[in-house]
């Protein structure tokens, strides 16, 4: 049976980042940069220089090829700079470790999450805790606590939801029949379902056809298509443009399907 070729580190002159390689290789592309350079340890420096070319060439650099993400830590309000590449980084401001893959959840769990990858309750899954960060979520199951969701977040559960949701878009899923017990602050809200809570939103509340939306409402406008619901007392803080449909005195603005 053939054995394994052997593997070297081999650093990247482009950014420094240091990769194992096969002895046997003579170029590669970095996998943190993406750059195309030539190992170190090759044998054949003629063959060094023959990087891929075309389509080949260009899909191998856009699979390596992960641009730097910005972390900003919701402890201490530090923010970072991380390899395209990396699943975990800790915070240089107040040394908290900030996961950044997916989480799913489908039993009872109750300890901190911090991720800027997406949060996935399951049917089954109940997640409880003060501190609750990601950068998008899908809630089919039951969180309690606080959440802060730096993308959108998608409430597709029923039942009470006794969690203080911050977002920067909610989505109210199809069939989900949602009672928020503390206020929810997002900058945009859309209503497939039916939900009841007291809503601060810096965007536009929109309403679609089949979905409700009841109990107290502070947005910069609301629209509600023909088939929705609005059932609120609401506070507009400015007119909605023309286009997008006429105002009612309340605050209801409803457009044609």
């Amino acid at each position: 049976m053939p054995e394994n070729p052997r593997k070297a580190p081999s650093s990247c002159p482009h950014c420094g980042f240091v990769q194992n390689e096969s002895t046997h290789a003579q170029s590669t592309y970095c996998r943190s940069c993406g750059e195309y350079y030539k190992i170190a340890h090759a044998h054949d420096e003629h063959t060094a220089d023959k990087r891929p070319t075309g389509v080949v060439g260009r899909a191998v650099k856009q699979i390596f090829s992960r641009p730097p993400r910005q972390i900003h830590c919701h402890k201490c309000g530090a923010s970072h700079e991380v390899s395209g590449h990396a699943q975990t980084t800790i915070c240089p401001g107040c040394n908290t470790s900030i996961e950044l893959g997916d989480l799913t959840f489908s039993s009872n769990v109750s300890r901190p999450v911090d991720t800027r990858g997406k949060l996935i309750i399951t049917p089954s899954g109940y997640l409880n805790n003060a501190f609750i960060v990601c950068g998008e979520g899908l809630i089919e199951g039951r969180v309690t606590g606080t959440l802060c969701c730096e993308g959108t977040l998608t409430l597709s559960c029923s039942g009470k939801v006794s969690c203080k949701v911050t977002t920067e878009n909610l989505i109210i899923g199809k069939g989900a029949h949602v009672d928020l017990t503390y206020p929810t602050v997002t900058k945009k809200l859309t209503v497939y379902g039916h939900t009841t809570g007291d809503f601060t939103c810096e965007g536009s509340i929109r309403i679609l056809k089949g979905g409700c939306l009841e109990g107290n409402v502070n947005a910069r406008s609301v629209i509600v298509e023909r088939g929705g619901i609005l059932l609120a007392d609401s506070i507009v803080q400015a007119p909605v443009p023309e286009d997008e449909g006429p105002s009612d005195e309340d605050g209801g603005f409803e457009s044609a399907a």
